[in-house]
């Protein structure tokens, strides 16, 4: 279509546009969707595969696949409250146990576990890191936050 000229036996009408609009959002969107899934595939991990624990023998070969934005926030309070000693993705350091870890499953820990360790602290009794203190600052709010992320971080990392 030139200004409002139609070429003969192709008519031009807001309905056609708008589909071809259409059509090629959603192109684009699949092509960014394929895009994005690729990037992600190819990404290195941004944690630490392979990370040797100095109180086990076991490694974590960890996965640390992009967080949904709804655990975002448990992220943040995990990192500010439990990873000095966790480790940045629940890999463990030579201050504390791995969260990818089948002691860590719902079956064998369950969520209320985590809330005593947290905001009670907990006697040593899977690792030889010693007494879990209690998480100065931590509040239930924060544990309602961080525990869907960990069980979310799990589920990833192929734990339960």
């Amino acid at each position: 279509m030139i200004g409002d000229a139609q070429l003969p036996g192709n008519p031009v009408t807001r309905e056609s546009i708008m589909q071809k609009k259409l059509t090629v959002l959603l192109l684009l969107a699949i092509s960014l969707t394929a895009t994005a899934t690729a990037t992600a595939q190819q990404a290195p991990s941004t944690g630490t595969p392979g990370h040797q624990m100095g109180n086990s023998a076991e490694k974590i070969n960890l996965r640390t696949p992009r967080v949904p934005f709804k655990y975002g926030l448990g992220m943040n309070r995990f990192r500010a409250l439990c990873s000095s000693c966790h480790g940045k993705w629940g890999d463990g350091t030579e201050q504390g146990p791995p969260l990818l870890h089948d002691f860590y499953k719902p079956t064998h820990h369950a969520d209320a576990a985590f809330y005593q360790a947290a905001l009670k602290g907990v006697k040593a009794h899977h690792w030889t890191f010693g007494d879990m203190p209690r998480v100065e600052g931590a509040t239930t709010k924060d544990v309602d936050k961080i525990l869907p992320f960990i069980r979310w971080l799990q589920k990833e990392n192929g734990i339960y």
